[in-house]
């Protein structure tokens, strides 16, 4: 059981490099406070993985300016090498965040205000400080045509098989542009277009349907306890920090426990949350072209007009799915980074299973608990959810 895995995009994007293995320094620092305001925000799960792949190259770009040991990802070093990089990140990660979160300014402001006081006053600072805002502002700039508030039609299909608005709220389809957004760093999403679901008559497809209709049901599923929380551990809806944030949470954890640097922990950040980015572009054209139904409504429509699943189906098609490739692409960085055996007890918590702490040990492990709590929520087909590129 491997999740929707998209393994090329690290060799577009690891010339940045990456670390090993995060006290709190002001990357993590940041970081945090940038998960709080997608939770105020209620941000849906594409644009956080934007707003966090635009912080964290701003921080990169910023530290790596005066660090010099690993390529630019946008921005070329014109900055004096004793600048101080936890300036530098600051007031990249503030120019940022008040630039794409203005409702949380007074926060942002409160944490750059606190940092800044720390690091004494002289060139060094002021410098630091000149040079991250000046990042920051050349990836803003970057990014403000990327395509991510574009107006464009969803798919207009009917039919077996075609995407329709689900219950309980009908809502139409969230975000149809995201998959026309500007990559961070694959050259378009097209490329990574996966083969499409299986056809309705197949027997993948019926076993697909026997599968998310048996365990994924809100009423009569034959699902245990431990499937059934699985599935709300891992729903990461509206009000969290969304599946890409949960990601960041388990790098920032990782990072903790092996002692990353900040520079280390500016490179992480990076990495991961440019492939989540382009990973949801990836997912939305994909989502995009097949335009394919949830269970709920092949379900209903097929022998059981009153079956509800277990957690609520977001707004829009099924085939691929966003949050298992959000998983697929992340396990991959962190892997890259720590290993696939970091040789940490990853104790996971959840905003949507309050109090439930999950244990895990490998990143692979983690993945494939995402595949398999969406088909226990029955708000995707496993095939959706399941690589078809080969295994490494």
């Amino acid at each position: 059981m491997k999740p929707q895995t998209i393994t090329k995009l690290l060799m577009v994007i690891m010339a940045l490099g990456a670390g090993t293995a995060a006290y709190a320094d002001v990357v993590t620092e940041w970081n945090t406070v940038a998960l709080n305001a997608i939770r105020a925000k209620s941000a849906a799960p594409p644009v956080a993985s934007r707003a966090l792949a635009i912080l964290h190259v701003s921080i990169y770009d910023a530290v790596n300016g005066i660090d010099r040991t690993h390529e630019a990802y946008l921005v070329q070093s014109r900055v004096p090498a004793s600048a101080s990089k936890e300036a530098a990140a600051t007031a990249a990660a503030h120019k940022v965040l008040v630039t794409l979160f203005p409702a949380n300014t007074h926060s942002f402001d409160d944490l750059n205000n606190t940092i800044l006081a720390a690091i004494p006053n002289g060139p060094q600072k002021t410098s630091g400080v000149a040079w991250g805002e000046s990042v920051a502002q050349q990836i803003l700039a970057l990014r403000a045509n990327d395509g991510s508030d574009a107006t464009i039609s969803p798919p207009s299909g009917s039919g077996p098989g075609a995407w329709q608005p689900t219950p309980p709220a009908f809502a139409p389809y969230l975000l149809p542009q995201w998959g026309f957004v500007t990559p961070f760093a694959i050259h378009n999403s097209n490329s990574f277009r996966p083969p499409g679901p299986p056809v309705l008559n197949s027997a993948k497809f019926a076993a697909d349907y026997r599968e998310v209709k048996a365990l994924g049901a809100l009423v009569g599923s034959t699902r245990t306890p431990e499937q059934s929380l699985i599935a709300k551990f891992w729903a990461d809806g509206s009000g969290t920090e969304t599946p890409p944030g949960h990601w960041n949470t388990i790098a920032h954890d990782v990072g903790a426990a092996l002692g990353n640097t900040m520079e280390q922990n500016a490179r992480l950040f990076a990495i991961l949350n440019i492939a989540m980015a382009d990973a949801a572009v990836c997912a939305w054209d994909a989502k995009y072209t097949s335009d394919f139904w949830r269970p709920v409504t092949a379900i209903r429509l097929s022998d059981d007009a009153i079956w509800h699943p277990y957690i609520a189906t977001p707004p829009f098609p099924d085939y691929i799915a966003g949050h298992t490739t959000y998983a697929g692409a992340a396990k991959q960085v962190l892997e890259h980074v720590f290993g696939r055996n970091p040789g940490v007890t990853m104790r996971l918590t959840s905003a949507t299973a309050p109090g439930v702490v999950e244990t895990y040990t490998t990143f692979e492990d983690i993945a494939d608990g995402v595949v398999d709590a969406r088909v226990w929520g029955g708000i995707h087909w496993r095939t959706s959810s399941v690589s078809p590129f080969p295994s490494r």
